[in-house]
């Protein structure tokens, strides 16, 4: 979280000095970008981190900011899933290995399936409750 808090921050930085090398108010951009002056100024500010992917590309734009995209993110979301492989610790199953014959044949089935399986998983929340207490 905090490496895209990071990220938003710079790109906050870089739209308000792209806008100020320009010469542009927030007034200006706003109006060029068809959205709120309180928008720009409060993702300037890092008020609103969270804007559109479309918003934020047409503000750098309007500012002239160059923008480099780096498949950083995908290689970290990569690496994050290959350490979750690695250190999996728990069990995975099948409905079949519950008792189940084979898989529901009708919604009925599928549905009684289905609650046999909440059920399981209530009782597992309970007991790890149970055990941190």
């Amino acid at each position: 979280m905090a490496r895209s808090q990071t990220s938003v921050s710079a790109i906050a930085a870089a739209l308000r000095a792209g806008r100020i090398a320009r010469g542009l108010t927030i007034q200006a951009l706003a109006e060029r970008a068809e959205v709120s002056p309180r928008l720009v100024s409060e993702f300037e500010r890092g008020v609103r981190p969270h804007v559109s992917l479309e918003t934020a590309l047409r503000l750098l734009a309007l500012a002239q900011v160059p923008l480099t995209l780096t498949a950083s993110a995908a290689s970290d979301r990569a690496s994050r899933a290959a350490e979750r492989r690695r250190t999996w610790t728990g069990w995975q199953g099948t409905l079949a290995d519950q008792g189940a014959s084979s898989a529901p044949s009708t919604h009925g089935d599928g549905l009684v399936a289905v609650a046999a399986a909440s059920r399981l998983a209530v009782g597992l929340k309970n007991a790890v409750r149970r055990s941190a207490r």
